[in-house]
């Protein structure tokens, strides 16, 4: 391990505190005042990121802190230390760096959040998704989270379950009206070719013997529901 690298964790393992969201802060600004670390957040802040987006990442670590304290007995130290968990972190804080939107924002602090904790995904399958969180639109992702999870996600909308009526064409269209039908069939279609969801978007079209809820059955595939759980937020 290169000198500098060797300083950067000595630093870590000095800030280890029992306050693991005080922790999380502390490697932050030990990778923030160090350039090498992880091939460089030091310089990516110094010669990219302008004051806005200094902003929303201190927002963005402040939260992640509050999430970890709240669910401080969970979190292992012992993987907060790792090189799988240093790559995860630099690859999430320069997703919040290159991108504002909420929905992107919350699965990055919670894929750090449950990569803290402990889940049951290999390495690869951890880099794959937070890979796809990048790669993927918010509407792909609020695609997936409604069809994984309606009652939540009408709940985050503010809409009424009793608003969704009709088939697929018909309570897309509610459930996310700031978009056109034919961009959130693009977006399913998408879905359906990462393996997420198995159904393909002629659903939209098909006749249907049922209707609203009804029809999302169980069309979100296991891939899907195990990427959904990666990014959100731990019970």
């Amino acid at each position: 391990m290169p000198e500098q690298e060797r300083s950067l964790t000595t630093k870590v393992k000095r800030a280890v505190s029992s306050n693991p969201g005080e922790h999380i802060l502390s490697v932050l600004k030990a990778g923030l005042a160090t350039t090498p670390f992880c091939g460089g957040i030091a310089s990516l802040m110094n010669d990219y990121i302008p004051s806005g987006k200094i902003h929303r990442l201190e927002q963005f670590a402040e939260r992640l802190s509050e999430d970890l304290n709240r669910l401080k007995d969970r979190v292992d130290e012992n993987i907060i230390l790792t090189d799988e968990f240093a790559f995860i972190f630099e690859k999430c804080f320069r997703g919040v760096a290159e991108n504002y939107q909420s929905e992107k924002l919350e699965s990055f602090r919670n894929i750090l959040v449950n990569s803290a904790i402990g889940t049951n995904l290999s390495e690869d399958e951890k880099e794959f998704f937070l890979n796809l969180v990048t790669t993927l639109s918010v509407l792909h992702i609020r695609v997936l989270k409604f069809m994984a999870h309606p009652l939540q996600y009408l709940e985050m909308q503010g809409i009424p379950a009793d608003q969704i009526r009709g088939d697929f064409s018909q309570f897309f269209l509610i459930a996310m009206p700031d978009v056109d039908l034919e961009v959130i069939k693009s977006a399913f279609g998408d879905l359906h070719q990462y393996g997420f969801i198995n159904t393909d978007k002629t659903v939209f079209s098909a006749m249907t013997s049922g209707q609203g809820l009804g029809l999302l059955g169980n069309r979100v595939s296991e891939l899907g529901r195990r990427f959904i759980e990666f990014c959100s937020r731990p019970n």
